[in-house]
């Protein structure tokens, strides 16, 4: 019997990592906790659900849900990326690493731009693999063909189109010119793939997914929130549209090493919500203290100088470690990892001040396991394992 692992919240910071409930378990935690033999133990208003040390937390709860796609990327080609770009990017990147969904593509290639679009794909290209984000099967706008029967010749203020009706609602698939509509291209790939697909967009398209997931109900999505620069918003109107090639070209000349700074960029855009507004802050990228990705990267750097590797475990030896993980896989929000990892980096640079590692293998051994956490967390999130931080002069 498995449970939805939000229905528990765990013990406080200073106890033994376990389970708790206010007041009573409900019927479903009572079975679920008979059911796994696990032990209560009452704390005042609380009570607390102690998980045996040999028992597997992935044998406790309800898997994520099941997507067999993800388009978590896809620019448009005759723009070129810039910051929001990233965003999207890193939290897809996040997803792929977790092992939510493979991934597709659908490029918007219908509008006329500045830029060359074969530039611009071999741009997308590239800042895929600097971001570990696989590529699968891409798909292009211009090509969609839509081979449904919903499709309807329109009338009145609609004639000389093609709509498709939802309710009361009409919307134009193909438009008077010919040319189809974002939407028609979405129902079009979304009839194609026809199996449970995650989408990542920003936030303002919340409705335009809710209408086209009542046509095609295997579609899910996550909006994503709005991302800012030093507090500010960006817009093209205002002319302040910073570039992704010219942020990471930034970040990268400050410790003269590209991996540090996508770890960087990674850590200030996953410690929120995803659907929360971000912000990418370019005047403290030097201070661990705010910038977790690089907490993070001094942290494996340190251990790596003292003369310390990670093992290559695919297994957490925390169940804290761990439970973040289930929690950020289930509820699509790897910012519940990234602060247990910044926490295990804080327990593990204390430790360091009052422990030797080097030629100390009884020290050596206590902080294998916590190093391999770390390791294992960060290729959860799909960030670099970094064995030396040089700050440029």
């Amino acid at each position: 019997m498995k449970i939805n692992i939000n229905l528990l919240k765990t013990t406080p910071s200073n106890m033994d990592f376990n389970f708790c409930i206010f007041g009573d378990p409900s019927g479903e935690i009572k079975e679920w906790i008979e059911y796994h033999d696990l032990t209560l133990n009452l704390s005042g208003k609380f009570t607390n659900i102690i998980i045996p040390s040999n028992t597997k937390l992935d044998d406790l709860f309800i898997q994520s849900k099941s997507y067999e796609y993800m388009d978590g990327f896809s620019p448009n080609l005759n723009k070129n990326l810039h910051v929001g770009h990233l965003s999207n990017l890193i939290i897809a990147s996040s997803f792929q690493s977790m092992g939510v969904s493979s991934t597709i593509s659908i490029m918007g290639d219908t509008l006329d731009g500045d830029v060359d679009q074969k530039e611009t794909f071999e741009e997308y290209e590239n800042i895929c693999n600097i971001f570990n984000y696989k590529l699968g099967d891409v798909y292009y706008a211009s090509k969609m063909e839509y081979k449904g029967n919903l499709l309807k010749d329109g009338d009145g203020d609609y004639k000389g189109t093609k709509i498709f009706e939802i309710g009361d609602e009409k919307i134009v698939g193909v438009k008077s010119n010919g040319s189809t509509s974002y939407f028609y291209q979405d129902v079009s790939l979304a009839t194609h793939l026809n199996k449970n697909t995650l989408y990542l967009t920003g936030f303002e398209q919340n409705n335009h997914f809710e209408t086209l997931s009542k046509i095609v109900p295997t579609v899910s999505h996550v909006g994503l929130g709005l991302v800012m620069i030093d507090g500010q918003k960006m817009s093209s109107r205002e002319g302040n549209v910073i570039f992704a090639s010219d942020i990471i070209e930034k970040f990268k000349s400050e410790f003269d090493d590209e991996k540090i700074a996508i770890n960087i960029l990674k850590g200030q855009i996953l410690k929120s919500k995803p659907d929360s507004i971000k912000n990418i802050d370019t005047k403290n990228i030097d201070n661990p203290k705010t910038s977790p990705g690089l907490y993070l990267s001094y942290t494996t750097a340190r251990l790596n100088s003292a003369g310390l590797l990670p093992s290559g475990n695919d297994k957490f030896n925390s169940k804290e470690v761990e439970y973040s993980y289930l929690k950020s896989k289930f509820n699509l929000t790897p910012n519940v990892l990234l602060k247990t990892l910044v926490e295990l980096c804080s327990k593990i640079n204390n430790l360091y001040m009052n422990y030797t590692i080097k030629g100390n293998e009884e020290n050596q051994m206590m902080f294998q396991p916590l190093l391999d956490d770390l390791h294992l967390g960060m290729k959860k999130l799909g960030m670099y394992y970094i064995e030396k931080v040089k700050k440029q002069d």
